[in-house]
């Protein structure tokens, strides 16, 4: 009798133990349906290259890549946003984003922030507004050839982003698929 109680306690902890297993791994299959690297409730799929024109009707065609910025994840953030992490030599990685005019939307984590530092500046014709916080998130943005664009890091020194604007405002484009 003591014999058929333990194994009657060990298939009920084999059966619990099962359960527990499968509603984690459905709660890690919706997640991974819906990954955010960043926390936002924003659907992220990840492309080898940066061209979204079968979900979204436009690529990007060009974006830096030297010794100082180079991309290595591709992006599309809400079937409309194109996103490009770069890994920056000597500093903070930095994430753009592109969209056709009007649909450009930033994580919450740089939009609802007031910043220390809010400037204006040309780079060629092209007017780039940099809003900075020292040590903290820092965001430039500007608007070309029907698209918006925008460059966000976390925790960037204060000369970075200005530093790096020249490369993104003249490198980077999009065409969208006519």
């Amino acid at each position: 009798m003591e014999q058929l109680t333990i194994w009657m306690i060990l298939a009920a902890v084999f059966a619990a133990s099962t359960a527990g297993l499968a509603v984690g791994l459905l709660a890690v299959h919706r997640s991974a349906r819906r990954f955010s690297p960043r926390g936002d409730r924003e659907l992220y799929v990840e492309y080898d290259l940066p061209n979204y024109t079968d979900v979204a009707s436009f690529r990007l065609d060009g974006l830096p890549d030297s010794d100082t910025l180079t991309p290595t994840r591709y992006w599309l953030v809400d079937g409309g946003i194109a996103e490009v992490e770069f890994s920056v030599a000597q500093g903070e990685d930095v994430t753009l984003r592109a969209a056709p005019a009007g649909e450009m939307r930033l994580p919450s984590r740089y939009r609802d922030l007031e910043y220390e530092s809010v400037g204006v500046f040309p780079v060629g014709d092209v007017e780039v507004t940099l809003s900075q916080s020292p040590g903290r998130e820092s965001v430039f943005t500007w608007a070309q050839d029907d698209f918006e664009f925008a460059v966000f890091a976390p925790g960037a020194e204060m000369n970075l982003m200005g530093g790096i604007s020249t490369e993104f405002v003249t490198e980077v484009s999009g065409t969208h698929r006519r």
